[in-house]
């Protein structure tokens, strides 16, 4: 796998053009507090990937917080800010 890229993101935009495609566009932000993102990947999807990748990172991460005894704590403002409920995790 040394032909494949790796790219390191802190910043993701998300599109669903319904019924085809799920759009996952990675980013990095610059060191300035107002730069803008700048895309460096974009993955396009299935609906029905997206969301079968979406479980698998879930189970991966509490399986992570489980085996190292350390939770992923996040603020509870980004959970207001980004519309989530913190019991869903």
């Amino acid at each position: 796998m040394a032909d494949v890229p790796e790219y390191y993101s802190d910043a993701i935009n998300i599109s669903l053009a319904m019924p085809w495609t799920v759009a996952l566009t990675f980013a990095v932000r610059g060191l300035e507090a107002d730069s803008k993102p700048e895309p460096k990947a974009i993955i396009r999807m299935s609906p029905e990937h997206a969301k079968v990748t979406a479980m698998i990172l879930r189970k991966n991460l509490k399986k992570y917080e489980a085996d190292t005894k350390t939770p992923i704590n996040l603020p509870g403002d980004l959970y207001k800010q980004l519309n989530l409920d913190s019991l869903d995790w």
